[in-house]
């Protein structure tokens, strides 16, 4: 009886930290989104669409910068994300979701650059409301219980000498990502993204060919800053994108030093054809930079169902 009551006692307890730890999960997310506004606000927004100007550079190549122009349109979980530069060797990026789906606008017929290369594996970070974060209607934090995803409290980290707090996001289905969000502290606003892929070497046919193998390391970051009050909605004028590859290899012959990821299952192998321009996704581990201001929100807008079609 008494081994009966000790299990009950604890069954009991463990029952009250879990209702305890989801409680302070929903107080948070709820202390977020009313930090975009508050909810008769954000339940008037059927979509929203941004336009602005952008600058592009490679942070580690000796190249300038290159200016264009950036559109997000979403509408629930769709969207539609236009990052565009006038250069017919990498004019950008176009990435569209219909919330299930994914498209990626290749640079030629089987060509992706890196960064759309990786978001084509990765589709969760359209799928589940991460890209483009509280620009977006579909938000992942405001739509956290009908997607099944968790949030994983890591507590504060200091990122460029001030200090976030760090949640991580787990989706339901089974993902490769590790997605760290980042919060200010005290407006609970979302200051960061960073979606990290760590792939270790595969084994080759000899340990000299192994040995010679490195890890292979992605980094995708979105920063969010100068918040802007729209339609009595705090959104960011200032969005950062910026994209992390380190594919180099010592390598074996005929692998040719250059690897991507595979579209099938997030993979790496030795690449057939280059996927890349202007040094995008290539050995030397560029750091590729999108510098997006926000120019322009409009929302409750007149919207054509054909923009948000994957076909």
């Amino acid at each position: 009886m008494r081994s009966l009551a000790v299990f009950i006692a604890l069954a009991a307890m463990l029952s009250v930290s879990a209702a305890k730890e989801d409680f302070q999960t929903g107080d948070f997310v709820k202390q977020q989104l009313n930090s975009i506004g508050t909810e008769q606000a954000r339940a008037a927004v059927q979509n929203r669409a941004t336009e602005g100007t952008l600058s592009f550079q490679l942070k580690n190549v000796a190249t300038g910068r290159q200016d264009g122009k950036q559109v997000f349109v979403s509408e629930g979980g769709k969207l539609v994300s236009l990052l565009k530069l006038p250069n017919p060797s990498y004019h950008g990026e176009r990435f569209v979701s219909d919330g299930n789906k994914i498209f990626i606008a290749e640079l030629k017929p089987g060509v992706y650059s890196a960064l759309g290369q990786f978001i084509l594996v990765h589709g969760e970070i359209l799928t589940e409301g991460l890209w483009g974060g509280t620009l977006s209607t579909g938000w992942a934090l405001a739509h956290l219980d009908e997607r099944h995803a968790k949030l994983q409290d890591r507590g504060l980290k200091k990122v460029d000498g001030r200090e976030l707090r760090r949640v991580d996001y787990i989706p339901k289905k089974r993902s490769d990502l590790e997605i760290q969000l980042y919060f200010e502290p005290d407006t609970f606003r979302h200051a960061m993204t960073v979606y990290l892929l760590t792939i270790s070497p595969q084994m080759a046919r000899s340990e000299i060919q192994t040995a010679r193998q490195q890890e292979t390391r992605y980094r995708l970051e979105e920063r969010f800053a100068d918040f802007k009050s729209v339609d009595n909605l705090s959104l960011p004028e200032r969005w950062t994108i910026q994209f992390t590859s380190e594919v180099s290899t010592t390598g074996s012959a005929g692998g040719g030093g250059l690897q991507t990821l595979s579209a099938g299952g997030g993979e790496v192998g030795a690449a057939g054809t280059t996927i890349n321009t202007n040094g995008i996704g290539s050995g030397i581990s560029p750091v590729s930079e999108f510098d997006v201001t926000v120019t322009k929100v409009s929302n409750n807008v007149q919207l054509d169902p054909k923009n948000f079609e994957v076909k």
